[in-house]
C-alpha cells in the first residue's frame, strides 16, 4: 500500500514538472504598496488557469516594507490553488531578516540564487524573466 502511495506521488510530482512553467522576476530598490500591487497585477495575467513557478529574485533589493508581507504569502497561497508555487532568490541578511521578524520567511523555499531555485522546480533556468509593468 506504502509502495502504490509512493508511486502516485512519484508520478504527481513528475506530471508537475512536465506542466510547470517556471518565470523570474527581478526586484529592485524598495517595494513598498504600489510596486506590490504591481506583482500583483502581473501575477494575475500570467494565471489565467496555466500552472506555473515564480522566482521573486531579492538580488537587488534594498528595502522592503514590512505591511506588505502577507500579501506575499496571499500570492503564494493563489499561485498554489493553480498547482504553482513562489520561491525567493538572492536575499540579503536584511532582507531575510524584514520577512523572519513578520513571521513571513518560513512560508517560503528561499535560495542563495535564481539558478538555485529554478533547479528546485525542475529546471535549468527560468522560461522568461518577467519585468515589472508586464
Amino acid at each position: 500500500m506504502a509502495t502504490r502511495s509512493a508511486r502516485r506521488s512519484q508520478h504527481w510530482a513528475y506530471s508537475m514538472e512536465t506542466k510547470l512553467k517556471v518565470y523570474q522576476m527581478n526586484l529592485e530598490g524598495e517595494i513598498d504598496a504600489a510596486k506590490m500591487a504591481e506583482i500583483d497585477r502581473v501575477i494575475g495575467q500570467l494565471i489565467k488557469g496555466e500552472m506555473f513557478g515564480l522566482i521573486l529574485n531579492f538580488a537587488s533589493v534594498e528595502h522592503i516594507h514590512f505591511t506588505i508581507l502577507p500579501t506575499f504569502v496571499e500570492e503564494k497561497k493563489r499561485l498554489q490553488s493553480f498547482g504553482g508555487d513562489i520561491r525567493l532568490a538572492g536575499m540579503s541578511e536584511y532582507i531575510k531578516n524584514i520577512f523572519r521578524t513578520t513571521g513571513v520567511l518560513e512560508e517560503f523555499q528561499v535560495f542563495e540564487t535564481a539558478q538555485q531555485a529554478a533547479k528546485s522546480f525542475g529546471v535549468a533556468k527560468p522560461a522568461m524573466n518577467l519585468p515589472l509593468g508586464l
